[in-house]
């Protein structure tokens, strides 16, 4: 009794032990399954799946090692049952006088040890259901850990095509930026050349200044002068007068009337002089006070323009030096004039002298005075005639000279206006500048923001992509083991299909022997319908080379269309002869139908009047043979299996617009107007007037013609940009993986022809480009247009570029 109870602690022990293990080996479990929750699987496959295998296994040995323990416990405690029962009886029988208390105390024992055994055996079955339990609970964590991990791939494949818009946007805003850049580049070059003009002028202001103080000096010189001049001819005036009345005082009693006569004369011619000289003095002064307002003005107008204006002065200052010339010239001719003046004076005066010295010829020199004061006075009026010229035009010269000034201050504020309005541009630029940078900064804040969450994203989830790509390499290797066997297996379906085919071709062969001997044999019954039947069939087969219908539908599509292209271009002048042909005999039938009553009796009348002509026949029989043609066709059209009518034809023509009207990749020697040999590439590019002249045969919208020309030019130009307004051209352009695709509608046949001979071409010389073109027909089978232009207008074009260069990674 006491061994079984030792024997059932020992086994309660062992339980207990097996108990703790599988719950350390749960708590590792589920240590293992929150490390892979935050952490991920780990980064080698092959370990991952024997740590879960050697898991399971230990799972599984601890579960059967439980139930193996459980299974021993059970059947121990039924043993011990067993034997307190048989104990309990042999003691009854043996000793049935034992003291009470003794079997009481025994049976308390027990009752205590059985207590014990169900309640571990309780704790064991709670123990085995909260495992089960755990084992669930594992299988349902392991099912959701599995459905997170195909969410987390399907959530990484959604960022990366996330991150790919995001660099497709961000290479698109990097070409704007470029394209901001070339623009404030071209900018700042416009502004610094703008500054460079703006010191010219400054510079030439300031040479402007320094003329007119020169010119300002030269006018103090020349009024000095005209000054001295002024007080040296007052002077000469006076010696003159003083002289003159030395001359009355000296001339003798004798002549007293001719020197009054010659005095009152003189006097008067005094008078004369003086009113002229007091005349000129006043046009003088007037004219000095002018010319001091003018000055005045002038310095004025040039403050305002050196104050206000920088102003382009080249002109101005070749007009002011031819100016200057002229006013040089036009002081010396004036002190050539003064001096003459002066030597003619002293001629005077001399001539006076020899009056005093020879009284005698008194009466000559008066007169040769006379006329000399008439010739000073002649030439001083000539004198003022020309000053009054010249003042006239330096009033000209001036005038313009102002004019000028006032159309080249109108050009500064222009140039003002313009350089103000380029400083509004480029404060506008700067601001929309500034506002794509910060787009941009936000942008690649987010951009980095998001890659931060792919790359913890990617990091968590690489082990699970390693894992799987593994797979995807077994799974590879299977599928290229079934490509192998499918590869095998077509092999043998080709030769299996080569062999029936000859089979067929053995067959039709054998059939149309058949056919033929079978309509030999119904010739022979029957000559007549053998003649009309033979006439049909040589037709056809003259039509198709001796082929019937099942024979052309047998053979390949390329063929067969070969065959029906050949049979066409032989039927091309036959059709509208046979159009014209049915039209006029519509129209003759028509007309005897209509004229059936007169018919007869006019036919005989006029037969009668043209009995000479022998070789025309009756207009009876000519009407017999048209009907009896008609009524052939009408026959030959009903005895066919399949009559063609109108509503087949127009629904054969819709299908075949239908075809017409997809898609057909062409190459560039695909026209019809390539002919045989291989043709040359064109030596002009996108941009020259060639490219301009087929453009403008496409179509007359200017957008759409640069629209097309940039859009050669980048792609000629390709990998680089072409340049932009005098911007570098160092830029490159990127193509997005799918490429980029032109389309072009409403092209003639020979706008069609010229884009593939000679654009095309161009375009395919580039080698880091591959080039395909499409073509498709696309006539409006329900819109009639007036116009020929709009109806030759029936072809579409696709010309898809995409890069040959792979890009670096």
């Amino acid at each position: 009794m006491e061994k079984d109870l030792r024997d059932a602690y020992a086994a309660l022990k062992l339980l207990r032990a097996d108990l703790v293990k599988t719950r350390r080996d749960k708590r590792a479990l589920e240590a293992s399954l929150t490390h892979l929750q935050t952490h991920g699987p780990a980064r080698s496959a092959a370990q991952t799946r024997e740590s879960r295998e050697t898991q399971q296994m230990q799972h599984e040995d601890a579960n059967a090692q439980l139930w193996r323990l459980a299974a021993i416990y059970e059947n121990r405690l039924a043993e011990m049952e067993m034997q307190l029962l048989h104990n309990n009886c042999q003691k009854k029988e043996v000793t049935p006088e034992v003291e009470d208390n003794q079997q009481e105390e025994e049976g308390i024992e027990k009752l205590a040890l059985l207590n014990k055994l169900h309640s571990l055996t309780a704790t064991v079955e709670q123990q085995t259901q909260t495992m089960l339990a755990q084992q669930a609970a594992f299988a349902l964590q392991k099912g959701d850990l599995e459905t997170t991990v195909e969410d987390t791939q399907h959530q990484l494949q959604a960022e990366k095509s996330k991150a790919a818009d995001a660099l497709l946007e961000q290479q698109a805003a990097k070409e704007n930026y470029e394209f901001l850049e070339t623009q404030v580049e071209i900018l700042k070059q416009d502004k610094s050349k703008l500054e460079g003009e703006k010191e010219t002028l400054q510079n030439k202001l300031a040479t402007h200044a320094q003329t007119s103080s020169i010119l300002q000096q030269q006018l103090q010189e020349k009024e000095d002068n005209e000054k001295e001049l002024r007080e040296e001819y007052q002077r000469e005036m006076v010696e003159l007068q003083r002289k003159y009345g030395l001359l009355e005082l000296e001339l003798s009693s004798e002549k007293e009337k001719n020197i009054q006569e010659i005095q009152e004369r003189y006097a008067t011619t005094l008078r004369v002089l003086e009113n002229t000289c007091e005349e000129l003095e006043t046009q003088i002064a007037a004219s000095e006070d002018k010319r001091s307002a003018e000055v005045k003005e002038h310095q004025a107008m040039l403050a305002e323009t050196q104050e206000t204006y920088n102003t382009k002065l080249e002109k101005l200052q070749s007009e002011l030096e031819e100016t200057r010339n002229q006013l040089a010239t036009l002081e010396t001719s004036k002190a050539i004039e003064l001096k003459e003046q002066g030597a003619k004076l002293e001629e005077a005066m001399d001539k006076l002298q020899g009056q005093k010295r020879n009284h005698e010829q008194q009466a000559i020199t008066q007169r040769d005075l006379e006329n000399n004061f008439a010739d000073v006075q002649s030439k001083l009026t000539a004198a003022e005639v020309k000053l009054a010229e010249e003042a006239k035009r330096y009033e000209e010269q001036f005038a313009w000279a102002s004019q000028k000034l006032l159309d080249q201050e109108q050009d500064h504020e222009r140039h003002t206006i313009s350089l103000h309005d380029v400083e509004t541009d480029l404060s506008e630029v700067k601001t929309q500048l500034a506002d794509t940078e910060a787009k941009l900064l936000s942008n690649v804040k987010e951009f980095e923001e998001k890659l931060a969450q792919t790359s913890q994203l990617a990091a968590e989830h690489e082990k699970t992509a390693r894992v799987l790509a593994m797979e995807k390499k077994a799974l590879q290797q299977e599928v290229r083991e079934v490509r192998q066997a499918s590869k095998l297996k077509t092999e043998e379906f080709l030769k299996y299909q080569s062999l029936m085919e000859q089979k067929t071709l053995y067959l039709n062969q054998v059939q149309l022997q058949r056919e033929s001997l079978e309509t030999q044999l119904l010739a022979a019954e029957d000559h007549k319908e053998h003649a009309n039947k033979q006439i049909d069939d040589s037709y056809t087969l003259k039509a198709f080379y001796g082929l019937s219908d099942t024979e052309i539908a047998a053979l390949p599509s390329s063929k067969s269309w070969t065959l029906l292209r050949s049979e066409i271009n032989e039927m091309e002048e036959f059709l509208p002869h046979f159009q014209t042909l049915v039209g006029g005999v519509s129209d003759v039938l028509v007309l005897c139908e209509s004229h059936a009553d007169t018919l007869p009796a006019l036919c005989d009348r006029l037969e009668g009047k043209l009995t000479n002509e022998k070789d025309q026949p009756p207009i009876q029989s000519m009407v017999l043979r048209l009907v009896r043609f008609a009524v052939m066709l009408k026959a030959r059209i009903h005895q066919e299996e399949a009559p063609v009518t109108v509503k087949s034809v127009q629904a054969l023509r819709r299908r075949v617009l239908d075809a017409l009207s997809q898609w057909y990749e062409c190459d560039a020697g695909d026209s019809d107007q390539a002919g045989n040999g291989s043709m040359p590439t064109p030596t002009f590019t996108t941009t020259s007037r060639e490219t301009a002249l087929i453009l403008q045969n496409w179509t007359s919208d200017r957008t759409k013609q640069l629209g097309v020309r940039r859009w050669l030019a980048r792609m000629e130009a390709y990998p680089g940009v072409p340049p932009l307004r005098g911007a570098s051209s160092n830029r490159v352009l990127e193509l997005p993986p799918e490429g980029c695709t032109l389309e072009l509608e409403d092209m003639t046949p020979e706008v069609k022809d010229a884009f593939l001979l000679l654009l095309i071409p161009i375009l395919k010389q580039n080698r880091a480009l591959h080039v395909r073109v499409f073509t498709h027909y696309t006539e409006d089978r329900g819109i009639t247009s007036n116009s020929e232009e709009d109806t030759d207008k029936v072809w579409g074009m696709r010309i898809h570029v995409q890069s040959a260069v792979t890009p670096l990674l």
